[in-house]
């Protein structure tokens, strides 16, 4: 009866934990779009998938142990007061540990070489760099040739499509946090200091901005919008100075 209860204990939140596994599956049927979202959702899937194969890995043995029944005291059990007799098998040691090594390998360099794509801008002829500054509670975009404008007036951050563009985010006031989320981009804007990140989009569109930081009062209400236009149509605006 106890081993039945505890299997009953291990094999619900087992359970629930495979729900938990199962639920981020959403997160795959919405992918995102550009460079960035490729790179991101990639590593996402590879450390859901080793969490997925360590969870099974680990419940399974537990699962083991509250149903399997010991007739027995075994002559290497340990006794308080006694110094243990050496037991263990060496082959499964050694065997664990080249495989959490695998693991932390695979981890690292999926890790470093999605960190070195996020922050190394992979710059073309037509690339420019557009300055972003959070105020509370907007945006404020400035491009090399001049065009200044807000989100406050409701007017899109305009990039080219298939253009690598670099972002220069800084603070004006507060912490803040430029966020494209359907293209997994996030740079913190810190008054102190600039930080860098880029986008190479890959789809014309309208796309959310978010502040993922929390910066006052009306955080919440800090939303602007990324207009991904043809680069024929976003030559025309750039010249002609529009939203000035």
């Amino acid at each position: 009866m106890k081993n039945m209860r505890s299997f009953t204990v291990i094999f619900l939140s087992s359970a629930m934990l495979m729900l938990t596994f199962g639920s981020i599956i959403k997160w795959f049927q919405e992918p995102g779009t550009g460079a960035h979202a490729k790179v991101y959702d990639e590593l996402f899937f590879v450390y859901w998938s080793l969490g997925c194969a360590v969870a099974i890995a680990v419940y399974g043995f537990f699962l083991w142990l509250v149903t399997t029944e010991v007739d027995e005291e075994p002559i290497d059990a340990p006794y308080l007061g006694q110094i243990p007799i050496e037991r263990g098998n060496v082959k499964l040691s050694w065997s664990l540990t080249a495989i959490i090594t695998a693991f932390l390998l695979v981890l690292s360099s999926v890790t470093f070489s999605s960190i070195d794509f996020f922050e190394t801008p992979e710059l073309e002829e037509d690339s420019f760099t557009v300055q972003v500054t959070g105020w509370q509670y907007y945006w404020e975009y400035q491009y090399p040739n001049g065009i200044n404008y807000t989100s406050a007036a409701g007017e899109p951050l305009r990039i080219p499509v298939d253009t690598p563009v670099v972002f220069e985010v800084i603070g004006g006031d507060v912490f803040h946090s430029f966020a494209l989320p359907e293209h997994r981009i996030k740079v913190d804007a810190l008054p102190s200091r600039p930080n860098i990140g880029w986008i190479l989009a890959e789809e014309t569109g309208n796309y959310p901005i978010r502040c993922y930081e929390l910066c006052g009062a009306d955080h919440a209400a800090m939303i602007g919008e990324l207009e991904v236009m043809e680069k024929e149509d976003f030559d025309q605006w750039y010249r002609g100075g529009d939203g000035q």
